[in-house]
This record gives structure tokens, C-alpha cells and sequence, in this order.
């Protein structure tokens, strides 16, 4: 009776077959196209040229842009160096004096790097009676600026709070109004509402950019080609890991090797 009383009953492990089968198995190494490494270092030191040129600008609105493109294409840790020089020099050059174009991109940056820029530029969206300017629903772009910005807003920030509302609320009419906005940047301001940038996993974010920043006249070749490549890149490896890990679990098997 001792004996069965200290026995150690295992409860039996019959799980059922494996959903997606043996598929990550099989991975060919053929599938990496030769030259695709060299490609992509030819394309960062492009890049990298760039950045270093828009950093020696004496007005530096195209940094910004660089560097947010750089990001939301999923492609800044290639060039994680260079952003957080390029956002240091902006900081150090302008700290909350900042006199360029874009300036919700300018807070969004740097408040997101963690440098704490004031937000009474915005003040500049606004007219003599403290109102938003109506001229600012006619340029969807910096609305959407504007309110991604407000992400980036604290406890106290009263024309964030305001911009929030204001912004969203216009996004929300344009967003239907094909006659403002086409369905490419229709779908992107929808994104942007459901997933704000803080919220949106920076490889899901890229997934969704990358088509629309194709769709744009004024996208930088050399970026897009590079993001694609890279997220290509990274998918295979990926694959190969998912390989490597089915490969071994598939030896414990079939050795009744449990990691319990």
C-alpha cells in the first residue's frame, strides 16, 4: 500500500497531431538570392549619406521626415546610430525653440526618444480666438501629424487635449469623403486611428506603410527598397528558425524525449 500511495502517477500526454503538419520543415537555403546582402549594404550606405547630408543642412525639416520614414518603414535598426545623433544635434540646436516645417513631427520625434520638448508650438494651429484653424482640416496630412503627436501628450497638456479631439473628430469625416481623400490615404487614416503609432507594433506598423509609402510621389527610392528587401530578409530567417526548432522538436519525439 506504501508503495502505491508514494508512486508518481504522470498523467498521459496524447496530444493531438501537430496543426500545421511538417511544412516548417522543409527550408532552402537557395531560397537566400545571391548578391540580396550586398544590395542592402550598397542601400544603407545610401542612406546613411543622406542622413548625414540633412544633418549638415542649415534647415533640417528634411531630417525629421528622413528619420520618420527611416522608422515607420521598419528599417531604424539599421541606422539606430545615426537617428539618435540626428535627433541629439535637432534637440541640442533647437531644444523647445523649434522654427522648421512640421512641427508636429519635430514633438513627436523627439517626445518619443524621450527628449521633453514643449508643446507650445502648437500654438501655432491655432488663431487669435484660441480656436483651430480651419485651414487646418484642409491639409489631411498635417492633421494626421497633429494628431499622432497628441500621443505623445501629458497629463496637463490642455491644447493636446483639445488637438485630440479636434483632430480625431475631423479624421473620422474625412476618412468617408472620397472627394478629400482617396482610398489609399482613406485606409491609412483609418490605421492611424485604430492602431496609434505608441500603440502599433513597429513590424505590423511597417506591413501596413510600406504599400502606402509606395503610393506616394515623393517617397525615397532607396528607403523603399531597402524596407522591402529587409522585411524580406527577416521573414527568412524566420523561417529558417521555425525550420531549425520543427527539425529538433521532431528529434525529442522521436526519442519520447519530454521537456517537462
Amino acid at each position: 500500500m506504501d508503495a502505491k500511495r508514494d508512486e508518481v502517477v504522470r498523467p498521459l500526454a496524447n496530444f493531438h497531431l501537430n496543426l500545421w503538419g511538417d511544412q516548417f520543415l522543409v527550408y532552402d537555403e537557395q531560397e537566400e538570392q545571391d548578391g540580396v546582402d550586398q544590395i542592402i549594404a550598397s542601400l544603407k550606405g545610401e542612406a546613411r549619406k543622406e542622413i548625414r547630408v540633412a544633418l549638415d543642412a542649415a534647415e533640417h525639416t528634411n531630417l525629421l521626415k528622413l528619420v520618420d520614414a527611416i522608422q515607420r518603414l521598419g528599417i531604424a535598426y539599421y541606422f539606430e546610430k545615426e537617428i539618435n545623433q540626428a535627433l541629439l544635434h535637432i534637440y541640442n540646436v533647437y531644444a523647445d525653440e523649434w522654427n522648421g516645417g512640421s512641427p508636429s513631427l519635430w514633438f513627436r520625434l523627439l517626445r518619443d526618444k524621450g527628449y521633453y520638448v514643449s508643446c507650445n508650438s502648437f500654438s501655432y494651429y491655432k488663431d487669435n480666438t484660441g480656436s483651430f484653424k480651419d485651414s487646418l482640416t484642409n491639409d489631411v496630412q498635417s492633421l494626421l501629424d497633429l494628431c499622432e503627436a497628441t500621443y505623445f501628450r501629458e497629463h496637463g497638456e490642455v491644447i493636446l487635449d483639445d488637438a485630440h479631439v479636434f483632430t480625431k473628430t475631423h479624421h473620422e469625416n474625412i476618412a468617408k469623403d472620397p472627394l478629400r481623400c482617396n482610398s489609399t490615404f482613406s485606409k491609412h487614416v483609418q490605421d492611424a486611428l485604430e492602431r496609434p503609432i505608441p500603440k502599433r507594433l513597429p513590424r505590423l506598423g511597417a506591413i501596413l506603410y510600406i504599400p502606402f509609402y509606395e503610393q506616394q510621389g515623393s517617397h525615397n527610392k532607396s528607403l523603399l527598397k531597402l524596407a522591402k528587401l529587409g522585411f524580406n530578409r527577416l521573414q527568412l530567417l524566420h523561417k529558417k528558425e521555425l525550420s531549425q526548432l520543427s527539425k529538433g522538436g521532431k528529434v525529442l519525439m522521436s526519442q519520447r524525449i519530454y521537456l517537462i
